[in-house]
């Protein structure tokens, strides 16, 4: 009985950190660095901008870009940390699929995606994001984005789109 129990927990862990991944949409959950999220947010000053935060997970970032003056939105596909996110930040917290959602409003779209998911969201800005958007990558690139700034150090890219 009791090895059941764990191996129901475990499994329910695994699915749960899982989610977007077997779902195909998005990465697998990991947090992105405190520091390099706060450098590119004072390097863009993000106060008074619309950040949308592409799997925001447990809302770190929404938390931090609230603290800083934006306007913040988040989307989430794991109904656990939606809800988490939804208490935690105490914002507007989407439950859905980061790629059914229209970008075009936004000053600001953050992500920490794997580099596969950044390839088919790179297609999405490129249709969608107006001239002056900045998107925030945390540790993988964005392909076919102008890039503004890399800091080797924090592992942070900042593009902005020109056309």
């Amino acid at each position: 009985m009791i090895v059941q129990v764990i191996i129901a927990v475990i499994v329910v862990l695994v699915f749960h950190f899982l989610w977007p991944y077997i779902l195909r949409r998005g990465a697998g959950y990991s947090g992105s660095n405190t520091k390099a999220v706060i450098w590119a947010f004072k390097l863009i000053d993000i106060k008074g901008k619309k950040l949308i935060d592409l799997g925001c997970g447990y809302g770190k970032v929404l938390k931090i870009a609230k603290k800083m003056g934006a306007h913040v939105t988040g989307i989430e596909i794991d109904p656990i940390r939606w809800f988490i996110s939804i208490i935690r930040c105490r914002c507007k917290v989407l439950f859905g699929d980061m790629f059914k959602i229209d970008l075009s409003n936004y000053d600001v779209i953050y992500l920490f995606q794997w580099p596969s998911v950044n390839g088919k969201l790179a297609r999405k800005f490129k249709k969608e994001l107006r001239k002056g958007t900045y998107v925030i990558s945390y540790m993988w690139e964005v392909p076919g984005l102008e890039l503004v700034i890399y800091n080797k150090k924090l592992d942070i890219y900042i593009y902005k789109i020109r056309s």
